[in-house]
């Protein structure tokens, strides 16, 4: 195990690139008002923080708001279709 202030590997390297370059094709594909409300693009920072901080200190903390915010995502869009097929709402 590599101590934590080593400097970033190959592995780590071409996970961040791979992440980078998927969130860089979202970006090409979607508006930029959207992404923020876009889980791939979330989930895609989410790895790039995670390649390269998961031995932090901090890493449960974001994972915990990452995770946090997108099931915050996921209520927002899919409660009023789950509210609307049981017949529940105006």
């Amino acid at each position: 195990m590599t101590p934590p202030s080593a400097p970033p590997g190959p592995s780590v390297r071409r996970e961040v690139a791979a992440a980078a370059l998927l969130l860089g094709w979202r970006i090409w594909v979607m508006p930029l008002a959207f992404l923020w409300t876009d889980w791939f693009a979330i989930l895609c920072a989410f790895w790039i923080v995670t390649a390269l901080g998961s031995r932090s200190r901090a890493w449960p903390v974001i994972a915990g708001a990452t995770m946090g915010g997108l099931f915050l995502v996921y209520a927002w869009r899919q409660l009023p279709l789950t509210w609307a097929a049981l017949g529940i709402g105006p």
